[in-house]
């Protein structure tokens, strides 16, 4: 079987996909991208299932989403991605494209993967997968790194959230997708009505397990009104369990 360095998802917009205006939710963005980057994994050997035969599992550690414009419903989009190399020696590094029927760009994104041992919930160097992952020198999805985000300290708490039986996934915690609805979640619906998501960065830093809380609090950035920042933080033990920042652009 020939072996596919870039690989190419179909998909369609769904109804329950659609957010008011008839648009994909930014929280699908993240689930298509997800979807197609397990189905590649397998494709190069590295199924899930396989992986955790040798007690090891792909976690997600960041992703920046950059949206050019909203699929409308039953829209078909192809979302094509491709292993990018390491970063900071710790990181295996995944981009995107999806794009529309005519092949125009829909979003852009990036992602930073750990391989981590499943029992003890430790991260592992990459030296433990066995072969080898295309390397795909040249081809990126954003001009930029994924990086640590500085969060300011006047953010503002917005909600408390708890991990229920909808939100934990086959690895027991919360599913990272669920953190974008999180984020989403802290804007009333005005926001919504007026603004539309332009750019998204989360950072995941720890698991929140079945039953625990989590606050969220959001803060705008002082220079750049458009920017604003959210945090996850445990309330059973106060650590991070996550980090965002993001763009808002005016609806059209």
């Amino acid at each position: 079987m020939e072996i596919l360095p870039v690989w190419t998802e179909e998909t369609t917009v769904k109804p329950y996909e659609t957010d008011f205006r008839g648009e994909w939710k930014p929280t699908c963005f993240f689930q298509g991208l997800q979807l197609a980057a397990s189905h590649h994994a397998s494709h190069l050997g590295y199924d899930y299932h396989e992986l955790l035969k040798s007690n090891m599992a792909w976690v997600l550690g960041r992703m920046k989403l950059t949206i050019l414009r909203y699929p409308l419903l039953e829209e078909r989009l192809s979302v094509h991605t491709w292993p990018r190399g390491f970063q900071q020696k710790i990181f295996f590094m995944r981009d995107f494209f999806i794009l529309d029927q005519s092949g125009e760009k829909v979003a852009a994104a990036s992602s930073a993967w750990l391989l981590i041992d499943v029992q003890k919930r430790r991260m592992l160097v990459p030296e433990k997968l066995d072969g080898r992952l295309p390397l795909n020198d040249g081809l990126r999805a954003l001009d930029e790194e994924l990086e640590r985000l500085v969060m300011p300290k006047d953010l503002a708490e917005k909600r408390t959230v708890q991990a229920d039986y909808s939100m934990v996934d086959i690895m027991g915690h919360v599913n990272n997708t669920r953190y974008v609805d999180w984020v989403m979640d802290c804007f009333p619906f005005e926001h919504h009505r007026k603004h539309r998501l332009a750019w998204l960065q989360v950072n995941y830093n720890s698991e929140v397990l079945p039953g625990e809380q989590a606050t969220l609090a959001a803060a705008q950035d002082r220079e750049d009104p458009s920017r604003w920042y959210v945090q996850g933080s445990s309330l059973e033990n106060g650590s991070k369990t996550f980090e965002a920042a993001m763009g808002w652009r005016p609806a059209e």
